[in-house]
């Protein structure tokens, strides 16, 4: 499911209609279309439409699909943030045939004279993709009236919604909060992660009928994760198996205080199917681990040459869940460097593993198979940013870790990005699931421990690293069906992670 900028979504617009003579004014009437056909779908008792719009083609749209609503029997209104005369092009001509149908017509500064029913629906056609800059003062204004009626009345954004970057799914100044977006043509990839994620609410797609190869000439390498087509790599199991068949994990980490870390970043490992899970952590925390999940091999070190006898066999090696940042912290991460330059063993870097990477000047070169899996505050330390930077634009963020630690890199957040290098070209996967419950510690252990499991038991390092984000925010969300976001442990997802990984 591919996912669009802004610039592909009009070249394939006009590819469209340069090689299949569409007008540019039927796409608008199929998007008015298809617009009003999810409003009626999503509330049925709606009896009002009020329509904000401006001057641009995302308005014509909503002029549009005023015109349609009033046709259908409903009370339809549009609200307009400009003078008349600045509306042109097909915009105009979608306006004068919504006024030929009879739908009413008010400025929005007399938008506290219009009554407003309870079962009316609110359609923001304002910007469209096509914002440049901060968002201007007067859509400013129908933006924030938008937001103040979204309080007792559902609100539908055409393309998306307004105020956000379709390229960044940043907010520009002010956004509208939708509680669906009807898109079009593309799936615009700022719908998917940052504020632009929280603002689109539900999101239903048409391509307008624009044929497939058409739209196949815009290529674009960024798409929606999707599990299903890693997991029978991973379930269709040959009956001959042992346990050496299905891959070792090593979780190195849980220094002094930190020993859940560790455990939660093994089990997790262990939950996803790996054949032989170990874990190197502080002594005391050898017995903690046991009692919680005997089928790991606890491991106490007390420094890096502690460690070497047990990085000879892993084929994969977590480093990071609880480890600190002490001189014991850093002798691990060394002595994991070391035998991952003698021998070709994938490593994981995760939480404090990605802060010494980011202050320390190591002697051994970076592993050849290597994942990251920063947070935004981890991204900002390892590029040397603020995480306003960071956060600005993801997509290049997460590009810009790839290429400086050549790595599979995950950068974590609403809309987790999964960025690599394949055949020379960068692609960017984006995670559609996931919850605010996952907003607690431990988390992110689960998904390092999850994603070594995978990666394991044979899938390549962007496999194991797309998979793993994927089921890890599924699982968080069938979790929260069962005890709410609110007080969701790692521990609850880690239960949901095998029910996913059954083969039906």
């Amino acid at each position: 499911m591919q996912l669009y900028t802004s610039k592909q979504t009009r070249k394939i617009d006009n590819l469209a209609i340069k090689q299949k003579d569409i007008s540019g004014y039927s796409l608008m009437q199929d998007a008015a279309e298809f617009s009003l056909n999810v409003l009626i779908q999503e509330w049925g008792k709606v009896d009002q439409v009020v329509v904000f719009c401006s001057k641009g083609k995302n308005s014509g749209d909503g002029f549009l699909l005023a015109s349609y609503a009033k046709e259908f029997g409903l009370d339809s209104l549009i609200v307009l943030s400009n003078p008349v005369k600045e509306i042109s092009g097909v915009a105009n001509k979608a306006f004068q045939e919504a006024k030929d149908s009879g739908v009413s017509v008010v400025s929005s500064n007399s938008l506290n004279k219009i009554k407003i029913t309870k079962n009316a629906v609110i359609v923001d056609a304002l910007i469209g993709t096509g914002l440049k800059g901060e968002v201007r003062s007067s859509i400013k204004k129908d933006i924030q009236s938008i937001n103040k009626l979204s309080l007792k009345n559902p609100v539908l954004s055409l393309d998306i919604p307004s105020g956000i970057c379709s390229d960044t799914g940043k907010t520009r100044g002010i956004s509208v909060v939708a509680d669906t977006t009807a898109t079009f043509v593309g799936r615009k990839r700022g719908c998917f992660t940052s504020e632009g994620r929280s603002c689109a609410g539900e999101i239903f797609f048409s391509d307008l009928n624009i044929p497939k190869s058409i739209s196949s000439k815009v290529k674009s390498e960024c798409s929606l994760l999707d599990m299903e087509k890693q997991i029978d790599k991973i379930i269709l199991r040959d009956l001959n198996s042992h346990k050496g068949n299905f891959g070792h994990v090593l979780v190195v980490g849980g220094n002094s205080g930190y020993g859940g870390a560790g455990i939660l970043a093994a089990k997790a490992a262990a939950y996803s199917g790996a054949g032989l899970i170990g874990l190197a952590t502080k002594p005391e925390h050898v017995g903690p681990s046991i009692v919680s999940c005997p089928e790991v091999t606890a491991i106490g070190v007390d420094s890096g040459q502690d460690l070497v006898p047990y990085l000879e066999n892993p084929n994969v090696i977590a480093i990071g869940p609880g480890l600190g940042q002490t001189a014991w912290s850093e002798q691990l991460l060394q002595r994991v460097f070391i035998e991952a330059n003698k021998r070709p063993v994938s490593v994981i870097l995760d939480a404090d593993a990605l802060n010494l990477l980011s202050t320390l000047k190591l002697s051994t070169k970076r592993p050849n198979n290597l994942i990251i899996t920063p947070h935004p505050g981890e991204a900002a330390r390892l590029l040397g940013k603020t995480i306003h930077e960071i956060e600005s634009d993801r997509f290049k963020s997460v590009a810009l870790l790839q290429e400086k630690y050549n790595a599979v890199v995950v950068l974590k957040g609403s809309g987790s990005l999964v960025c690599y290098k394949k055949s020379g070209l960068q692609k960017i996967g984006v995670c559609n699931a996931g919850n605010p419950g996952m907003a607690t510690g431990g988390m992110g252990d689960i998904l390092t421990g999850l994603i070594a499991g995978l990666l394991a038991q044979g899938l390549s390092a962007s496999e194991a690293a797309e998979m793993g984000v994927d089921l890890h925010a599924k699982s968080a969300d069938l979790a929260s069906l069962e005890v709410g976001e609110i007080g969701l442990l790692p521990s609850d997802v880690l239960e949901e992670i095998r029910y996913l990984l059954q083969y039906d």
